[in-house]
């Protein structure tokens, strides 16, 4: 009689590790798509034809449960992420291809000039009271986007602008001189620069891990250098240590 009820144990916990491996494999291991309903859906994420494009790499990610692509067309190259469970897109990067020039072989909506007059208007100066340094066009994050540098007599910028939106998508400026050193009383402290960041995102402090919150001065100018992470995204603030100011911005995979 004992040994039906060791034998019904056994069987029982058989029949465990068997639903077990069976969902594993269904849930984790199996893909709920192909790998050619995969590429279809980068094709569609990246707004191309597969009959444009030619494939580089497909690989499988077990771990992250992803179908990693990476392709190019004439001008761009592209890496997308799909998971093979629910289809969506984790990860997509458009870069310029090396070969491909980007004044000469791709349609740029903004000139030079607009870029000039975009950053201009957002530190307050005419062009008149300024210097240029550098005015080109550059990627940032698959983006395109103009790089404007000058400087006046107190201060030097470095913004990017996207081509595309024409918004500002990182923003710095310095003092030249360093006799502008704030007093530490003068700082509005850790605590209320996270905050100003964390309300500029739209999140709250429980939906964020910081990984880095430092004052940092430089040239005499005071800022706190703030990065968090939100879900797939890594945000990346610099803001003046006295104004609360956003000085740089940028959210990135």
């Amino acid at each position: 009689m004992k040994n039906w009820k060791v034998y019904g144990i056994v069987i029982t916990i058989i029949l465990v590790l068997v639903v077990v491996g069976l969902c594993l494999y269904f849930f984790v291991f199996k893909e709920a798509i192909t790998e050619a309903e995969a590429q279809k859906i980068a094709y569609e994420y990246a707004g191309v034809n597969s009959s444009d494009v030619t494939i580089l790499t497909i690989q499988k990610d077990r771990e992250d449960r992803e179908y990693e692509i990476r392709f190019y067309d004439d001008t761009y190259e592209y890496e997308i992420d799909v998971n093979y469970n629910s289809g969506r897109v984790v990860n997509f990067e458009k870069d310029l291809r090396d070969q491909a020039n980007i004044n000469q072989g791709t349609s740029v909506s903004m000139s030079e000039e607009e870029a000039r007059n975009i950053a201009l208007q957002r530190v307050g100066k005419t062009s008149n009271e300024v210097t240029f340094t550098r005015v080109r066009i550059d990627r940032e994050n698959g983006v395109t986007v103009y790089d404007v540098y000058f400087y006046d007599m107190e201060k030097e910028y470095e913004l990017s602008i996207d081509v595309d939106t024409k918004e500002i998508v990182s923003y710095r400026e310095d003092y030249l001189n360093t006799n502008q050193s704030p007093t530490n009383q003068d700082y509005i402290g850790v605590e209320k620069a996270k905050e100003i960041v964390l309300n500029h995102a739209g999140l709250s402090s429980s939906e964020v891990r910081f990984s880095k919150v430092e004052l940092d001065v430089d040239y005499g100018f005071a800022t706190y250098e703030i990065e968090f992470y939100h879900q797939y995204y890594e945000y990346d603030y610099e803001v003046n240590a006295v104004t609360g100011e956003i000085l740089k911005y940028e959210r990135g995979r």
